[in-house]
C-alpha cells in the first residue's frame, strides 16, 4: 500500500457574527448580530437645501457594567417525573448553597423551570419496533445577579462540581443610561456647534437665531452582540494509489470580543478598553434655517 499525503496548513480567519465567549455563555453560537444597526452611523452626512441644513454628530463611549445576570441551564433525567424534579431540585439546591457560601446573596438567586419534556425509546421485536416512553427529562435555569466579573469563573468552577456546564447566558447592564445619555448630548452639540461655524464660514451665509431637532437616535450594543469567530482551515490534498484510511484534524473555533468599529464616528469616548464593555451611541441631527435676508 501506497499512501502519500500533502498538508497545506493555512490560517484562515472565517469570521462570522455571534452572544459572549470569555464570559458570554454558549448562545455565542449560534447567535447572529444584524451590523445594519452598526453600519447605520458610519457616514456623517451634510443635508443641505435653499432654507436650511442639517448637520449631525455621532458619538459613542464604552461603559463598564454596573453588574451581571448570568444563566445556568440545569437537566437531569429519571424515570418518573417525580424523580426528574427531585433529582434536579437536590443538584440545584446544593449549588446555590456553595455560591452562597462565595458571599451571594439568596435574593440574587432565581430558579426558572424552563421544559419538562419525556423521553422516548423503542422496543425491537424481530422486525417490529415499538415506541415507548422509557423515562422524563426536567430543565431549570439557575439565574444570579453578581456585581464582579471575576466571579463568573468561581461559578462556573463551583457549577461543574455539581454537574451544571452550560452557561446559557451573560446580561451587561448598566445602571444610569440617562447619565451616559447626558453626557453623549453635549458632547454632540458641541461637536455640532463646532460643525456650523466651519459650514457657516465655508458657504458664507447668516443663519437664524434657532434651530430645531431633527433626529435624535439613542441606542446601546450589548457585549453579546460583539463576538466574532474564526477557525484555521486545513487545506489537505489527498492521494491514495491503494487502500487506506484517513483521518481529518479537528479544527478548533477561537471566540473573541471585537468593539464596534470607530469608523465615522466623531468622537468616541474611553476609546481603548481591554474589557468587553456596554457601547452606548448616540446619531443626534439639528436643523439651521439659513436666512434669506442676509444671504
Amino acid at each position: 500500500m501506497r499512501l502519500k499525503i500533502i498538508t497545506l496548513n493555512i490560517a484562515v480567519l472565517l469570521f462570522t457574527t455571534i452572544c459572549f465567549a470569555q464570559h458570554s455563555g454558549n448562545s455565542v453560537i449560534d447567535n447572529s448580530y444584524n451590523r445594519q444597526t452598526e453600519s447605520s452611523h458610519t457616514i456623517n452626512k451634510l443635508y443641505l437645501s435653499d432654507t436650511s441644513f442639517l448637520v449631525e454628530a455621532n458619538v459613542l463611549t464604552n461603559v463598564i457594567a454596573d453588574n451581571y445576570v448570568v444563566t445556568f441551564g440545569v437537566s437531569d433525567t429519571a424515570t418518573t417525573l417525580k424523580d426528574a424534579n427531585s433529582r434536579i431540585d437536590t443538584r440545584i439546591q446544593n449549588f446555590i448553597a456553595a455560591l452562597t457560601k462565595m458571599g451571594i446573596a439568596k435574593t440574587d438567586i432565581y430558579v426558572d423551570m424552563t421544559t419538562q419534556t419525556e423521553i422516548a425509546d423503542y422496543k425491537v421485536m424481530r422486525n417490529y419496533a415499538e415506541q415507548y416512553i422509557s423515562g422524563f427529562e426536567q430543565k431549570k435555569n439557575v439565574i444570579i445577579q453578581f456585581k464582579n466579573i471575576s466571579d463568573l469563573d468561581k461559578m462556573v468552577i463551583t457549577a461543574s462540581e455539581y454537574g451544571i456546564y452550560d452557561i446559557a447566558k451573560v446580561d451587561y447592564n448598566v445602571a444610569d443610561v440617562n447619565k451616559i445619555y447626558l453626557q453623549l448630548f453635549q458632547v454632540a452639540m458641541d461637536i455640532i456647534n463646532s460643525k456650523k461655524k466651519l459650514y457657516t464660514m465655508a458657504t458664507n451665509v447668516q443663519l437664524l437665531p434657532s434651530s430645531e431637532i431633527y433626529s435624535d437616535t439613542y441606542y446601546s450594543i450589548s457585549p453579546s452582540q460583539q463576538y466574532k469567530s474564526y477557525s484555521p482551515n486545513v487545506s489537505t490534498v489527498f492521494q491514495d494509489n491503494d487502500y487506506g484510511k484517513r483521518k481529518n484534524l479537528q479544527k478548533n473555533t477561537t471566540y473573541y470580543y471585537d468593539k464596534i468599529n470607530y469608523s465615522g464616528f466623531d468622537k468616541v469616548i474611553n476609546p481603548v478598553v481591554i474589557e468587553p464593555s456596554v457601547e452606548f451611541v448616540l446619531n443626534l441631527q439639528l436643523k439651521f434655517y439659513i436666512d434669506k435676508e442676509k444671504k
